[in-house]
Formats: C-alpha cells, structure tokens, sequence
C-alpha cells in the first residue's frame, strides 16, 4: 500500500512537471505572430524560450533524484507520503499553479517600455535570485513572454496596463542591488527609455497563481 501510494504521488510530481513542458510548447503556438515580431522580440523569445528549457531541466533532474530517494526509503520501510506531498507543493509553486507569499519588492512603473524591455526586466529579477513574479496580477511562468499586443505589452494573452506594477520575492536587499547596480538594467532603461520606475522593499508580498490553462492536452505521464 506503502509503495502504491508513492508512485500515485510520484506520478502527480512528474504530471506537474509535464505541465510546465507542454505549457512551453503551447506557447510557441501561432496565438503568438512570429511574423510580427521585431529582430529583438525573437532574440528575446530565444532566450526566454532557453531559459525555460534549462529550468525544465533543472526540475527533471531533481524528480529523478526524488525518485531515487524514494526508492531507497522504500526499500528500508520508511514512509515518503510526508516528503512526497512537500514536493508536490513545491513543484506547484515552481509551476505557478500556486500562489505564493514571501518577501520581496514591488516596482512601479510608467512610461515607454516595450516587449523586449519588460523582458530584459524578468530576466534581470531571474538572475538576481527572484523565486516568483508577476506583472500586475498576470504570474510569470517558463514560458511567459511578453509581446506587442493590439494596443499594449501582453504576456499569456492578457494586456498590462500603463502604468503597471512588477512584483518579485525573493531577498530585497538582493533584488534591489542588482536592479540598481551601475552599469546595470535600470541604468541601461534611464538611456533608452522615456519612463519612471520605483522600487518598494517590502517583508511580505504575494504573487498570484498563474491564470493560463497548462493541462496538458496530449502528453501522459509514463508509468
């Protein structure tokens, strides 16, 4: 009973997984007008595309590890039923199937920014160690890319306003340094865009669940 019931739970991690995989996928679907987009906007989709390849991998590798650990627990009789529901919690929140809270910032924006600049902005709040984002209340996920709606910047289908509002978790002090480091992303924006942005250090934010359906529609999980 022990053993059915970490693989049903193994099985709802690596469907969580898939997920993510398929969401990638879907995004690359005609919804988005590749014919439409600027030299920039498809090295921005390459990279943001890449980027979300490498974190697919990433979490692979840790279900492999998981499964592994279970394995071995459950050939020395030791309960993963605990363990097994913290993982799938984790990937759900990795996913952005949910919402989460933490510390973090907030940065208010407003001006000219274009798809490649917002962009730039997520990549930007990624390296800097941002565990989860979101813009206004859309959640970005591995396979958000902001494009040029038919009058404004949209991401997963769903136009953001002007002005509107970045929130990132993460540490503050971190997040804020590497925004505002010289050299850095904010000092590029000052040169190339006509905006004004403020960043808010806060203990407690929430970034919301992603609203976009990532069921995948083909794929199964392998038993």
């Amino acid at each position: 009973m022990r053993r059915r019931a970490a693989q049903l739970s193994l099985a709802i991690v690596a469907v969580i997984v898939g997920v993510l995989l398929i969401g990638q996928l879907r995004s690359q679907a005609p919804a988005i007008e590749l014919s439409g987009l600027s030299a920039q906007e498809l090295s921005d989709l390459i990279g943001t595309l890449r980027a979300g390849n490498a974190q697919l991998s990433d979490a692979l590798t840790d279900v492999r590890q998981q499964v592994s650990e279970y394995e071995r627990l459950d050939v020395a009789g030791q309960s993963t039923l605990t363990l097994t529901g913290e993982d799938v919690i984790r990937f759900s929140a990795f996913a952005g199937l949910l919402a989460v809270e933490g510390q973090g910032i907030v940065m208010d924006i407003d001006g000219q920014f274009q798809p490649a600049n917002v962009n730039d902005l997520i990549h930007e709040l990624r390296n800097a160690g941002a565990e989860a984002i979101a813009i206004d209340d859309v959640r970005i996920t591995a396979s958000s890319v902001p494009v040029r709606g038919t009058g404004a910047i949209a991401i997963d289908g769903v136009e953001i306003g002007n002005p509107f509002r970045v929130t990132a978790i993460g540490s503050p002090d971190g997040l804020t340094a590497a925004l505002e480091r010289p050299g850095g992303i904010l000092s590029l924006f000052e040169h190339e865009i006509d905006a004004s942005w403020a960043i808010i250090q806060r203990e407690h934010v929430t970034v919301p669940a992603t609203q976009r359906d990532l069921t995948p529609q083909v794929a199964e999980p392998v038993e």
